[in-house]
């Protein structure tokens, strides 16, 4: 029996499909696009292609599977994200249902345990919701931001030498590296300990603030790097410059809210179930210092 993975092009989903076939395990991968599969395929990997937003495909998808990883995959272009996630959500309950899946990882986020407040996490909530209707057992991997985040800072950083957001340089934020995102779910996936319903909280190994970061980044390329706080109406502007939907820009701005008044991790304990290995100083040296030159 397989264990099928959603979103396998995105960095969370290669690297586990990567972990999962070094382990050996049967995997099958669902792919809008096979060709960028290509190299899990030639290595046994079995490659169905579909959206996941058809339900037939998905249901037919995960008939006879194992374990399945569930991941959402963003949609910037939609005009109500929440009601996006939800009806994906609905399809992913729906596959687990019909074929009895007996064990699910779904790639969830600190602040789902919310609902409200957390931007496009609020979606998350809801989807854990859907699942737990239908799952024996569900491990809700909720991870910290990812680190992978400041790469959309890579222009301002080569152009200006600082970060802009609208977050307080002082807000100290969990953050966790993609590649330890994945590593944990591939352990999930492969210990047949656990059962139930329940969440997995995912940080790197220690909280930072956006002013620590950028001290990393100065220490790491050699040259001042800053982090500059701006206004929720210059971030505005900026994200609908960049083509995102008027929803999708709120739902940021709401996101950095939470970010900046710490209510991502409210009602969560100080310390997660699991950290990453990664720090930010490795992440910067080994991703971003190359793309800065």
């Amino acid at each position: 029996m397989s264990i099928v993975i959603t979103t396998p092009t995105g960095h969370i989903g290669s690297k586990l499909a990567e972990k999962l076939l070094d382990a050996g395990a049967e995997v099958t991968l669902l792919a809008r696009n096979p060709e960028k599969v290509a190299t899990f395929a030639a290595r046994g990997a079995k490659v169905l292609q579909g959206s996941l937003e058809d339900e037939a495909f998905v249901v037919a998808a995960t008939r006879g599977a194992s374990a399945l990883f569930w991941l959402t995959p963003p949609n910037f272009q939609t005009t109500d994200f929440r009601a996006y996630q939800r009806r994906l959500g609905a399809i992913a309950a729906r596959a687990i249902a019909a074929n009895d899946i007996p064990r699910v990882v779904h790639l969830s986020s600190v602040g789902a345990q919310l609902g409200w407040g957390v931007g496009p996490v609020n979606g998350l909530h809801d989807i854990e919701k859907a699942i737990n209707a239908v799952a024996s057992n569900v491990t809700h991997l909720r991870p910290g931001a990812f680190m992978e985040n400041a790469l959309m800072s890579i222009e301002t950083l080569k152009t200006a030498g600082a970060t802009f957001l609208p977050v307080p340089g002082d807000a100290r934020v969990p953050m966790v590296a993609t590649r330890d995102i994945a590593a944990a779910a591939a352990a999930i996936l492969l210990d047949h300990g656990w059962s139930g319903v329940r969440s997995v909280m995912l940080y790197g190994p220690v909280e930072l603030s956006y002013n620590d970061l950028t001290a990393i980044l100065t220490r790491e390329l050699g040259k001042p790097v800053n982090h500059v706080q701006v206004t929720p109406g210059q971030a505005r502007e900026a994200m609908l410059g960049m083509g995102l939907t008027p929803d999708m820009v709120s739902q940021y701005l709401e996101l950095y809210e939470a970010f900046g008044n710490g209510r991502i991790v409210q009602g969560l304990p100080v310390e997660p179930d699991l950290r990453g290995a990664t720090t930010f100083d490795e992440f910067a040296r080994t991703a971003l210092k190359p793309l800065l030159g």
